[in-house]
């Protein structure tokens, strides 16, 4: 075989394996958030229908009349302005009882009118699985139509589809449509898409207190569907839409979306997964012979044009009310003419090859890049930088060491540095040296890093979730149990390579590298697992967590520090309450209230042991013994490292 037959046989192997990588991930459904917000690009631009009305209890009707939610006599008042509407559709929950005279009030007004309630499934999945439906009370549904008012929400946010065809009851829009037009709506699919009009208030919007105090000229209703509903951010019954641009969009307005596609015949489907493939294998190949017969810079034209023509394309079909893909056939696209490229890569990383081996095991991947794009960082010399620091200790390790021989010791040590190790480095994180047991690694050099000690907070927490997975694995093997220690600070420390020409170590040095170790330290005096610094604890303090521990002066330091536990991202309401309970007896505590401070950590001991309420409890009753002096200022001195 020759040279050139060889090349097509490579090129249309190449695009054979693009091809069915590309198929594969597309029918797993990777991209697919991607996918959605792409086409969420071509919803929109159209004129919403005269016949559809919104009533919206909006922030003027409540101001004018009250808080939410509001008396049914209410509702009474405006369905009796409303007696010309052709359906009115209620998206208010009504599930329970108010008064009972008011309730057969609210259930005679219905009874003449062509009104829709809403109704809702807690719960929908396997095969139309339903369970727990909320339905307005019994009054109510005998004297009007029942609809579920579900919408589906994707995993990115977005609200694009409601579920058609679950349960007992038909949907709310469904309902109405069905009411006004005397046809049954034909949907063989279980989630019906949204041909969305515009962005949010495109659809006629009148205000609920201007219908009952009869500004609004009552013609406007005659013969229309009328939907009644929260558009009050306030009330949050809001949803990203694809025409949100920024904007939530209220249900309501979402079910007069449903009922103008309803009305129209133009809801949305998505081409059929067979095609898409298809046309991957297709366009894939097509391009191999493409690519064959002309220059690389006709072909790049070629491929440039032919997205344009195919994105023109998405618009066409979008409005004949097909979704086409939009990733995986521009991909194929991109990827093929490209794809036999890569093997011009084997060379550079063969010279990379040295660097990685030298610093891969010890520093992320990140940051071997910037080596290889910077030899100069791997030089003698320094800089002085912001850096969140981390040390972590093992607990009691003299006494674990005194208990395992030193082939078993060695065996547990190196798979316990080895995960923790990875952790760090899967976190952009910087190991700079194991002392003993002990690990210090940092975040925000070589490479700068925006959130660095947000970064050294989930590493702590994934170490300590870490160490729970392998408490299993070590008790099967007779090894002890491991627990550890972290200390967290953020400040300014010098950063670079140093040592000699011949040895150095890329580490940091400083204050703030000294803090973070005394840190780690503390957790022993107070029972807590990782605490962290003040400066670190401003920057993260919205994203986890925390609890204040103590006002302290370390050894070596001057100035006091203010240190806080880090507890977690999100935890139970048990923890939120002790830590509630907790911070109420420092204040007291600070405050010289000593007896009232104790009843406090007393009731944290109450829900769960916790060392360092023991400790206040302890200090507060020395107090009152022996009160400090009118200089206290509530700091404790660190008499150990």
């Amino acid at each position: 075989m020759n040279w050139p037959e060889r090349k097509i046989v490579v090129s249309l192997t190449i695009a054979v394996l693009l091809s069915v990588i590309l198929s594969f991930l597309f029918f797993i459904g990777v991209f697919s958030n991607i996918q959605a917000k792409l086409g969420d690009s071509l919803y929109g631009h159209k004129q919403p229908l005269d016949s559809i009305v919104i009533i919206g209890i909006d922030d003027k009707s409540l101001q004018e009349i009250g808080r939410w939610p509001w008396p049914r006599e209410r509702f009474v008042e405006l369905l009796d302005k409303l007696k010309s509407a052709e359906v009115i559709g209620i998206d208010v929950a009504f599930y329970e009882e108010y008064d009972k005279n008011t309730d057969r009030e609210f259930a005679s007004s219905l009874k003449p009118l062509n009104v829709v309630l809403a109704a809702e499934y807690t719960f929908t999945g396997g095969d139309a699985a339903v369970k727990n439906t909320l339905l307005p009370i019994k009054e109510l549904r005998e004297s009007a139509i029942t609809g579920y008012a579900n919408v589906y929400t994707d995993k990115g946010g977005i609200t694009r589809a409601i579920p058609t065809n679950i349960g007992n009851y038909k949907g709310f829009s469904e309902q109405i449509y069905e009411i006004y037009t005397g046809k049954s709506l034909e949907s063989g699919s279980k989630r019906f898409l949204i041909n969305f009009v515009g962005k949010p208030e495109t659809f006629r919007h009148i205000s609920f207190v201007d219908v009952i105090e009869n500004r609004v000229n009552a013609s406007v209703f005659e013969n229309s569907i009328v939907l009644v509903g929260a558009t009050s951010p306030g009330l949050h019954d809001n949803y990203f839409v694809p025409t949100s641009k920024g904007k939530a969009m209220s249900g309501v307005e979402i079910h007069a979306n449903t009922l103008q596609t309803m009305l129209n015949a133009n809801a949305l489907s998505r081409q059929s997964n067979l095609s898409v493939i298809l046309l991957i294998f297709l366009v894939s190949i097509a391009i191999v012979f493409v690519t064959y017969k002309w220059d690389m810079q006709i072909v790049i034209l070629t491929i440039g044009l032919a997205l344009v023509l195919y994105f023109l394309a998405a618009l066409y079909f979008f409005n004949k009310q097909i979704i086409i893909d939009l990733i995986y056939i521009p991909l194929a696209m991109i990827l093929t003419p490209t794809a036999n490229l890569v093997s011009s890569y084997t060379l550079e990383k063969k010279q990379k090859k040295r660097i990685v081996e030298a610093f891969g095991k010890y520093v992320s991947p990140v940051l071997v890049d910037e080596i290889v794009k910077n030899p100069e960082l791997v030089k003698l010399g320094g800089e002085k930088r912001e850096i969140t620091i981390m040390f972590s200790d093992i607990r009691g390790f003299t006494t674990i060491s005194e208990k395992l021989t030193p082939e078993k010791l060695v065996q547990l040590l190196n798979e316990y540095l080895s995960e923790m190790t990875k952790i760090i480095l899967d976190s952009n994180g910087v190991v700079d040296k194991f002392i003993g047991d002990a690990i210090m690694a940092f975040w925000g050099a070589p490479i700068k890093e925006e959130e660095h000690e947000k970064l050294a907070c989930k590493t702590a927490l994934k170490m300590l979730r870490k160490l729970e997975e392998l408490q299993p694995k070590w008790k099967k093997e007779n090894l002890p149990a491991i627990d550890i220690g972290v200390g967290i600070n953020t400040g300014e420390a010098i950063i670079g390579n140093m040592g000699s020409d011949q040895r150095f170590d890329y580490t940091a040095i400083g204050d703030t590298v000294n803090l973070a170790s005394r840190l780690e330290g503390i957790n022993k005096q107070y029972g807590t697992r990782i605490v962290i610094s003040e400066s670190t604890y401003k920057r993260i303090k919205d994203d986890f967590l925390t609890r204040q521990l103590d006002t302290v002066r370390v050894k070596g330091k001057k100035e006091p520090a203010i240190i806080y536990e880090l507890v977690g991202i999100s935890v139970d309401e048990k923890t939120k309450k002790i830590i509630r309970l907790f911070e109420s007896g420092i204040r007291l505590y600070k405050n010289r209230k000593w007896k009232e401070a104790i009843k406090k950590f007393r009731n944290v001991l109450e829900i769960k042991e916790d060392k360092v309420s023991r400790l206040y409890m302890q200090r507060c009753s020395d107090f009152i013994k022996n009160p400090p002096g009118k200089d206290w200022d509530g700091v404790y001195e660190m008499k150990t490292k």
